[in-house]
């Protein structure tokens, strides 16, 4: 079983284990604060990237990557394998700011 980790940037949340849908490229995520780390990264503040970043990079847009957007559209959960269904982080639904 993966060891439960709390985000060393923000504190606030556990790091999950998320991937994109596209490809099925892992990566940890704090869903609280959007700091995300590639696997074989130490998750520690100074690896940390920020999710709109690298989503705006993956899809090649500028700015904001979440415009006509939602998290469930680009990433998603990695299924805990030790988790019950329906137990574990959901995608979370980001409003574009205007």
């Amino acid at each position: 079983m993966p060891e439960k980790r709390v985000c060393p940037r923000c504190g606030q949340d556990w790091v999950h284990q998320y991937r994109f849908k596209g490809d099925g490229t892992r990566f940890s995520l704090c869903t609280e604060c959007d700091s995300l780390w590639w696997p074989g990264e130490t998750v520690d503040i100074p690896q940390a990237k920020f999710l709109d970043d690298v989503v705006a990079a993956r899809l090649g847009v500028g700015d904001n990557p979440w415009l006509g957007r939602v998290w469930a559209d680009v990433i998603e959960p990695v299924p805990d394998p030790t988790e019950s269904p329906g137990r574990g982080p959901s995608a979370i639904r980001v409003s574009p700011q205007g």
